[in-house]
């Protein structure tokens, strides 16, 4: 199968872009002409290094002039290459690759991995649709999406050609017992909420809070950390190759979204042994098995955020016994599963068609 991909760029830090170069690397393992359309990053020697053609195209662009050539451009790319499927993980590419798709051979999937974002209504214009966890499958269709046109299939990131790339890079040496997030620092990741709920932890426990991520909210969240008064036992790493050298030496991950669609992060730890709590949101309960691989928490609530912490402190028991729930039933979240799924989405639009394809009616 020859395929195409469409993202903003490759850059570490972003879960879409995370799970798209994951996908688009086990593809050209598995045998597929796999080509990757967008803007550089630290991720693009892993593509090239996979197998993955990338092909530099600029997406995002509020000039007319520029988008039109784009969408020539793409065009030239899906006819000369014979590509099978386009699969665009943003709005933007979604957009393009509708319109260089139409009246030729190839099909257009988009996975909506922001579906928090109004913008993503857009992303109904594909002709197969994949939502990240079977919750947003169902926002979505509340939002106006072709139940049709959508499948749901999990993100997944284990074994995945990411975790190999960095995985000679050294664990990080932090004092215990430690807790840890790792999200973007703005808004919609509540860690305004993690820093509040950690300075009524502190104050009866000597743990430490570490915030591996960057963002706008930086310098915001580093002055509220300080005004805790325990600002130092609270860490900014910034954004880190591999979050992993962080959370195999944490003993509690937490992550306190508003909104998320499933968060690749949960499963990172969950698969590097952390016990977690985190927001019981979106697609976040299917990350952890429904509560029984981590605490569930209403979002944005400090001190259920709290309590759910100062529980797995005080009783390391239960502590222990979360740990190695979060490490089980991880079967379904690794990239084998991932291409297994995406092959057969592909597969089934290739050969029957969006109307009479049988997955997409659900069957």
């Amino acid at each position: 199968m020859k395929i195409l991909h469409l993202v903003n760029h490759c850059r570490l830090g972003h879960g879409n872009v995370h799970a798209a170069v994951d996908l688009a690397c086990i593809q050209a393992a598995k045998g597929d002409v796999v080509a990757y359309a967008g803007e550089g990053g630290e991720l693009r020697d892993l593509l090239v290094r996979s197998g993955v053609d990338h092909i530099p195209l600029r997406q995002r662009t509020g000039n007319p002039r520029e988008l039109l050539q784009a969408i020539v451009r793409l065009r030239r790319i899906v006819r000369q290459r014979r590509i099978d499927i386009v699969h665009a993980h943003m709005m933007a590419g979604t957009v393009l690759g509708y319109c260089a798709t139409r009246l030729t051979r190839a099909a257009l999937v988009a996975t909506v991995h922001n579906s928090f974002d109004g913008h993503s209504a857009i992303m109904r214009l594909a002709d197969g649709i994949a939502a990240v966890s079977e919750a947003e499958r169902v926002t979505l269709v509340q939002r106006g999406f072709a139940a049709h046109k959508l499948v749901t299939i999990l993100n997944a990131p284990l074994g995945g050609a990411r975790s190999l790339y960095f995985a000679d890079e050294p664990p990080a040496a932090l004092a215990r017992p430690s807790i840890a997030t790792v999200c973007g620092l703005h808004e919609r990741k509540g860690v305004d909420t993690i820093i509040a709920a950690f300075a009524r932890v502190a104050a009866a426990h000597a743990a430490e809070l570490h915030i591996v991520g960057d963002g706008p909210d930086r310098a915001k969240l580093e002055a509220a950390a300080a005004a805790t008064g325990f600002g130092a036992r609270i860490h900014f790493h910034g954004s880190l190759n591999d979050p992993q050298t962080v959370l195999r030496n944490t003993d509690i991950f937490v992550l306190a979204s508003h909104a998320e669609p499933l968060g690749l992060v949960n499963i990172e730890a969950r698969s590097a042994g952390c016990a977690i709590v985190a927001s019981n949101v979106g697609g976040i309960p299917e990350a952890l098995d429904h509560g029984a691989a981590g605490l569930l928490v209403p979002p944005g609530d400090v001190a259920a955020f709290a309590e759910a912490i100062s529980g797995l402190l005080r009783d390391p028991a239960m502590l222990a016994r979360m740990k190695m729930q979060a490490r089980g039933n991880l079967e379904r979240f690794t990239v084998e599963r991932l291409h297994a799924d995406y092959d057969r989405l592909y597969a089934s639009l290739l050969a029957s068609g969006v109307a009479s394809s049988p997955w997409l009616r659900g069957a």
